[in-house]
C-alpha cells in the first residue's frame, strides 16, 4: 500500500472515499439511481455507449446471457413490466434529459422526498447517532419551532404556543423545553432563545433549572429522556 501511494502520489487506503451508502426511499428513486450509475462511464468519457463499458451492469439488463449469478436484474426489469425494451427506452430518456438524481440526495443520508426524513431518523437511531455530521444536518433542517411545540405537548402543555410568551424567571415547561432542545446538541443558544422569546444568555440558567426539576421528580426525568430519545 505504501509503495502504491508513493508511486501514484496519493495517501490513505486504496478505496478510501470511493464507496458511500445512503437510504433510498422507494422503487422510483431506486430505478433512477440505476439509470444514473449506468450513465457514469459515458459522462466520465471512458465509453461512448452503455454497451461499450464491460464492467457495467447495463449489459446484464440488456442480455440475460451477460447476467452474473450474483446480480438480481429481475427486480429493476420488473418495474418495467419485465420488458428489456421498456427498460432500454427509459434508460435512454433518463440519460438524454441529463437528470442528476444526486441533486435529491439530502444531507448525505437519503435519496428521496423531504417527507422521508422522519423515517430515516427512526432507522438511524442508535448509540451516538446524533454525532454523525449527516444526522446533525438533518436534525438542523427540521423546523425548530415546530419541534419545540411537539416537546411542550409531550410535557403536557395544552397551549404550547403560549409558553413562548412567558416572561417569568422560572417556568417549568419552558425550562424543560429549553433543556431538551439544548441536549440535542445541534442548536445554538441564540436559536433556542429566539423560539422561546428569551436572550441567549438566559439559556444556561434554564438548562440548569430543567435539570433541577428532573432531579426532584423521577417521573418527569423519565419523560424528558423519552422525548430526547424519540427526537
Amino acid at each position: 500500500m505504501v509503495w502504491f501511494n508513493r508511486r501514484h502520489g496519493r495517501s490513505g487506503h486504496l478505496f478510501q472515499g470511493w464507496f458511500k451508502s445512503f437510504l433510498i426511499e422507494d422503487d422510483r428513486y431506486f430505478t433512477m439511481m440505476c439509470f444514473y450509475i449506468h450513465g457514469n462511464p459515458i459522462r466520465a468519457g471512458v465509453a461512448r455507449s452503455f454497451w461499450d463499458y464491460a464492467w457495467s451492469s447495463y449489459r446484464a439488463y440488456g442480455n440475460k446471457k451477460d447476467e452474473p449469478s450474483w446480480l438480481t436484474a429481475g427486480f429493476v426489469l420488473g418495474l418495467h413490466r419485465g420488458s428489456r425494451k421498456r427498460f432500454f427506452r427509459a434508460q435512454e430518456i433518463f440519460f438524454r434529459e441529463g437528470e442528476n438524481i444526486l441533486g435529491e440526495l439530502r444531507h448525505g443520508l437519503y435519496l428521496g422526498s423531504e417527507e422521508f426524513s422522519e423515517e430515516c431518523m427512526e432507522r438511524l437511531k442508535g448509540e451516538g447517532y446524533r454525532e454523525r455530521p449527516q444526522v446533525r444536518s438533518l436534525l438542523r433542517s427540521r423546523d425548530i419551532r415546530g419541534l419545540a411545540i411537539k416537546i411542550l405537548e409531550r410535557l403536557g402543555e395544552r397551549d404550547p404556543e403560549s409558553v413562548f410568551n412567558v416572561h417569568k424567571y422560572k417556568f417549568q415547561s419552558r425550562d424543560l423545553g429549553i433543556y431538551i432542545l439544548h441536549q440535542l446538541g445541534v442548536y445554538r443558544n441564540e436559536e433556542i432563545g429566539r423560539v422561546f422569546g428569551v436572550e441567549y444568555t438566559a439559556i444556561p440558567g434554564a438548562v440548569r433549572r430543567g435539570r433541577e426539576y428532573m432531579e426532584k421528580n423521577s417521573q418527569l426525568e423519565r419523560e424528558a429522556r423519552r422525548i430526547i430519545d424519540d427526537i
